[in-house]
């Protein structure tokens, strides 16, 4: 996603360590359940691991159902303002074999993405942006930036998909009230924030964390699935709203892009 131009020029003006106290990612490995309804139907998992440059940060997932079964292995790295620098995401569905790969160009300005399933090889190049969170299907690790994308608030943001040679499309963030949860046992505040992606064919991710932007549950209404961390329990679930379209929430035409600092 890209900033505002306010946002951009305050980031380079701030101290370093300010701006990496707002963005700074604990290290360590956080466990997720995959539920459709009450039955289990997968797990999901991630693993934070701080750099010289960044995070390097590891996710799998896995779901099976009756007539369908999909799993992934995403390693993707960032900068220090969790701005994506490169991914690999190889994975499996229904038997078949995937493999996507994003690289930032030497410029900084754009992603190349190279796709290989069912024997073939394709590549397409998109726009890079601040904001912006790779989001594969039940990764818990795309849904955890896009917490810490949404406790921003940024006016401009976006997801690509790794769906066809790559989809990059907009996001919007609502927040909502807060409500309540239990993590091992003990009663807690939990925020709440819907993200709408995509402008067409929207769907929303319902996200709900703590305080210091841990993910505790992602909830796919349309899909019908929920990611929930180990030992966490949603007790008072928002009422569902449909997704409302995110094509405001783009820059005006002619509009500069704003990439991620160099």
């Amino acid at each position: 996603m890209r900033l505002s131009r306010f946002s951009f020029f305050a980031a380079l003006l701030l101290p370093a360590a300010m701006v990496q106290a707002q963005t700074a990612l604990p290290a360590g490995t956080s466990h997720y359940t995959v539920l459709q309804g009450d039955k289990t139907v997968g797990s999901a998992e991630f693993t934070v691991t701080p750099t010289a440059a960044g995070y390097t940060i590891a996710s799998r997932g896995d779901m099976h159902l009756s007539k369908f079964s999909y799993n992934f292995s995403n390693t993707q790295n960032l900068d220090h303002l969790l701005n994506l620098v490169s991914d690999q995401i190889t994975g499996t569905v229904n038997g078949s074999p995937v493999t996507f790969t994003v690289n930032a160009d030497p410029t900084g300005r754009q992603f190349h993405i190279s796709v290989n399933a069912k024997g073939q090889t394709t590549q397409n190049t998109v726009d890079r942006h601040q904001h912006l969170v790779l989001l594969p299907d039940l990764d818990s690790a795309g849904y955890m930036l896009l917490t810490r994308v949404g406790m921003e608030n940024p006016q401009i943001s976006w997801v690509l998909l790794p769906k066809e040679t790559g989809l990059l499309v907009p996001s919007v963030y609502q927040h909502g009230a807060n409500v309540r949860g239990k993590l091992n046992g003990a009663d807690i505040d939990v925020h709440h924030t819907t993200v709408t992606v995509s402008a067409q064919n929207s769907v929303n991710v319902e996200l709900f964390y703590n305080p210091e932007g841990r993910l505790l549950e992602a909830d796919l209404p349309e899909q019908n699935f929920d990611v929930v961390l180990d030992g966490f329990k949603l007790i008072n679930r928002p009422k569902y709203e449909p997704p409302r379209s995110p094509e405001g929430n783009q820059p005006p035409q002619g509009a500069p892009p704003q990439q991620p600092q160099q």
